[in-house]
C-alpha cells in the first residue's frame, strides 16, 4: 500500500449507543479528516434489526469504498481491569488469565464473549472490555455485508479514554463517559485505570448530581443536550474541536463519541 493510499480514504465510524445506531462517515485526504455525512438511526430495546437495515443502506449511499468502525456502547458490553500489564507475559497467558479473571467476575463461560484490549498502561494494568461473540459476528457480518472493510470492534470507553489521554494522564481522578441514560465512571492514578463502574441515571437527575463528591479531578465527556456544566459544577468537560464538518455548539454533541479518534 502506498503513501497516498495510508493518507486518504473514507472510514464509516458507527456508535452503537443506547437506543441508536449513530453513523459519520470520516473522508480523508492526505492526513487531513473531514465528516462528510451524519445520521442517527433510532430503535427500542429489542429492534435494532431495522436500524441496522436503515444504517446499511445509508452506508451504501456512499460514493467510495470504506471501512467500518464499531464503537461499542456500556448496553452491549462489560468491562474490567487486569492488575498487571500483559506486555510482560505472552498474549496465550495472558488471554488465559483474562478469561479465568471474565469467569470469576461474571459467573459465566468465557467462550461466549469476545475480548478486547486497550492499550496497557506504563505504570501497570490494562482495560479489558467485552461483547457476546455473537455481537461480534453480528457486526463483523454486517461490514462485510456493506461491502465494507472491519476497520475495529472497539469499546467506546477506551476509545474516549485513548483519546484524551494526553489531558487525563497528568491526573488523579475520574473520567466520566456519557452516553444517553449511561454513565461510565472511569477511576484512574494518571495513566492507571483503577476501575470501571457503569450506571444508569434518572431523567430527573442532573450529571452534575451524579458526579457530586467524587475524589480528584472529575472530567467529563458527553454525547448528550445536557452536558454543558454549570458555573461551580463537579466536573470539567472535554470535547472534541469544532472543525471539519463537525460543530460542537450546532447540535452535533451526539456525534461526539462516534468520532473519538477521528478528530
Amino acid at each position: 500500500m502506498g503513501i497516498q493510499e495510508l493518507l486518504s480514504g473514507a472510514e464509516i465510524r458507527v456508535h452503537l449507543a443506547p437506543g441508536a445506531l449513530i453513523a459519520c462517515e470520516v473522508q480523508r485526504s492526505w492526513g487531513r479528516s473531514k465528516v462528510s455525512r451524519k445520521a442517527s438511526f433510532q430503535f427500542f430495546p429489542g429492534e435494532r434489526a431495522t436500524a441496522m437495515s436503515s444504517l446499511r443502506d445509508w452506508i451504501q449511499d456512499a460514493p467510495t469504498k470504506a471501512s467500518l468502525v464499531w464503537i461499542v456502547g456500556p448496553t452491549e458490553a462489560q468491562y474490567f481491569v487486569l492488575p498487571w500489564s500483559p506486555a510482560w507475559v505472552d498474549p496465550a497467558s495472558r488471554d488465559a488469565y483474562t478469561r479465568a479473571r471474565y469467569e470469576e467476575l461474571y459467573k459465566t463461560d468465557s467462550s461466549t464473549v469476545s475480548f478486547s484490549f486497550a492499550d496497557p498502561s506504563p505504570d501497570g494494568g490494562q482495560l479489558v472490555s467485552c461483547i457476546s461473540s455473537e455481537l461480534h459476528c453480528e457486526l463483523a457480518e454486517f461490514a462485510s455485508e456493506c461491502g465494507c472493510e472491519l476497520g475495529a470492534i472497539k469499546p467506546s470507553v477506551a476509545a474516549v479514554w485513548k483519546r484524551f489521554q494526553n489531558v487525563l494522564k497528568g491526573e488523579d481522578g475520574t473520567l466520566c463517559v456519557v452516553e444517553g441514560d449511561h454513565q461510565l465512571w472511569v477511576r484512574h492514578d494518571r495513566t492507571r485505570i483503577r476501575e470501571v463502574v457503569v450506571r444508569r441515571r434518572s431523567a430527573q437527575q442532573s450529571m452534575d448530581a451524579a458526579l457530586k463528591g467524587m475524589k480528584g479531578v472529575v472530567r467529563r465527556f458527553a454525547n448528550t443536550v445536557d452536558r454543558s456544566a454549570l458555573p461551580g459544577g463537579s466536573a470539567v468537560d472535554l470535547r472534541l474541536p469544532s472543525k471539519n464538518g463537525f460543530d460542537d455548539s450546532r447540535g452535533d454533541a451526539a456525534y461526539a463519541v462516534a468520532l473519538c479518534g477521528a478528530l
